[in-house]
């Protein structure tokens, strides 16, 4: 590795490791070496790429997408090492992935705990969050996400469909019978954020016209598995992924409005970073996971 990757990979581990005494420790060197090339990276960049002010050493903002960049780099020098030296079909090193706070606490965390499981040599990381990452910011390796495939030089694969669907509780209903489809406008609803109160409600008949419905008034709650507490507890109608009202449904406590109708489906997708060689343990992840979601009751394929 050239001087000026291993000056790189160090800066990593500053950022990584939250000071430069650690990281010198862990090279078995002086923190005075490290600083100096430190010094001497920010001065060939010509931007400051470490605050050095506090008790911990922290990336600027330049720094952040310096380190995202590098990390990126980094993985992909090791994922062509591994496969001149033929360890490319051994998964191993860090695994970082990130999904959303509902989906991933119910089965994203469960596969990767189960990969970590069956592979002893990767180290697992997992990052929820109900707003989509950035993979190069955030420096994730594999993205689950329920979106269309964005438009972005990202690998994709569909791991399969999240239908939808309108659910309320049986005594919800009992006050606010729903026979058609123009019995939906301006009912109470509970939503995910306060701005698809705007956004009119989308449906399709059985014979194939889509309806566009104003929307009612109703609490917000950016989590699923809470939306379907409020949907239970007789807060109004939503329209949710079937696999979030799965047991509530078997429950017999909420039902399914309009079960002839149907709402947009999006796809649930695996998103990582191009690379000129993958490593074995993105690709490792998602066909794991491909095969995981296959099981998970109210996704379809």
């Amino acid at each position: 590795m050239s001087g000026r990757l291993e000056d790189s990979a160090l800066f990593a581990r500053v950022v990584e490791l939250g000071s430069l005494r650690a990281a010198a420790l862990e090279a078995g060197v002086e923190p005075s070496s490290i600083s100096r090339r430190m010094t001497a990276l920010e001065t060939r960049l010509g931007a400051k790429l470490l605050d050095r002010s506090g008790a911990r050493t922290r990336p600027t903002e330049a720094g952040q997408r310096y380190h995202a960049a590098m990390r990126g780099l980094m993985g992909q020098i090791e994922a062509v090492e591994s496969e001149i030296s033929g360890e490319t079909l051994r998964p191993s090193g860090r695994l970082r992935v990130a999904a959303s706070i509902d989906f991933g606490q119910a089965h994203v965390a469960p596969w990767l705990l189960d990969f970590a499981r069956e592979h002893p040599e990767v180290t697992p990381e997992l990052l929820l969050d109900s707003r989509s990452v950035d993979l190069v910011r955030d420096d994730i390796d594999v993205a689950v996400r329920v979106a269309r495939p964005p438009d972005s030089a990202l690998m994709a694969r569909k791991l399969a469909d999240v239908p939808r669907a309108l659910f309320a509780a049986p005594s919800w209903l009992e006050k606010n019978p729903i026979e058609t489809v123009a019995d939906l406008a301006h009912k109470t609803q509970v939503f995910f954020h306060p701005e698809h109160r705007l956004r009119p409600l989308e449906i399709t008949d059985p014979d194939g016209k889509l309806h566009r419905l104003p929307r009612g008034p109703g609490v917000s709650i950016n989590a699923i598995a809470s939306i379907v507490e409020a949907v239970k507890a007789g807060f109004g109608l939503t329209a949710g992924p079937l696999w979030s009202f799965h047991s509530a449904l078997e429950a017999g406590e909420v039902v399914q409005v309009l079960p002839d109708h149907t709402l947009p489906v999006p796809p649930l997708m695996a998103l990582w970073r191009p690379a000129v060689v993958q490593p074995a343990v993105i690709r490792a992840f998602v066909t794991h996971i491909a095969a995981r979601a296959r099981e998970v009751p109210g996704l379809t394929r």
